[in-house]
């Protein structure tokens, strides 16, 4: 049964593979917004890894049934579907989330970096957040922060002072921006004692949306006093 809908599964990613690059061939990895809602080849392949989910057990999974799984996962990244239907399979999310690194999909590894906050699973699946959050890639370095607020509080708010001073992209950039962006969160968030400083260090700055975002906070702040 696995060995078959597994067949299936990698047709049906074969199939929306093939119509994606023929008809949207400027589309990569990293610049895909996952708005394939309107294709019946997604609808297909996305309803087959929701089955192979639900009705395989993850240890009959194999390295291709794995990679077509990361590849759709990597497609719903405008709903994050199936990432949400992985929390109630934690074999799965386990098994998808470890194999994620040395996979080509960036989409898949945000959302499992986004998504492990809320794992329950009874292996130590959460520590892999720290390999996330110096991933290389900015938007999952970023939601990997946001998750660690959650699992590790304390490390959370160490990891928000070292990404907002790490100087890892360009002054003017739009990654430290919203790098910068997500710190605020995280230390409003865990209710953090250097909230107050970073909210300044904000105000002060040349950045328009993390200007905002400390103003947002800061009345957010007024109505919890």
């Amino acid at each position: 049964m696995a060995k078959d809908i597994g067949i299936l599964l990698h047709k049906k990613v074969q199939r929306f593979r093939k119509w994606a690059e023929t008809n949207y061939p400027e589309i990569t990895e990293d610049n895909d917004n996952g708005e394939w809602c309107f294709c019946a080849r997604y609808d297909e392949m996305y309803s087959c890894a929701v089955d192979v989910i639900k009705c395989e057990p993850a240890s009959a999974a194999d390295k291709q049934m794995i990679d077509d799984l990361l590849y759709a996962i990597a497609r719903d990244n405008e709903g994050e579907n199936i990432i949400g239907i992985l929390e109630d399979y934690n074999d799965w999310f386990s098994l998808l989330c470890r194999a994620c690194f040395s996979a080509p999909y960036t989409n898949a590894k945000w959302q499992f970096a986004k998504g492990l906050k809320n794992y329950s699973g009874d292996d130590d699946l959460k520590s892999l957040i720290f390999e996330f959050l110096s991933i290389d890639n900015e938007y999952t370095e970023r939601m990997a922060l946001q998750s660690l607020a959650s699992i590790d509080p304390q490390q959370a708010e160490k990891y928000a002072v070292e990404f907002w001073n790490r100087g890892k992209y360009a002054e003017g950039s739009y990654e430290i921006e919203y790098q910068r962006i997500m710190v605020l969160h995280v230390l409003y968030q865990i209710r953090s004692d250097k909230l107050q400083e970073y909210l300044s260090l904000a105000e002060r700055s040349d950045y328009q949306y993390l200007k905002g975002n400390a103003e947002d906070i800061r009345e957010m702040l007024k109505t919890t006093e």
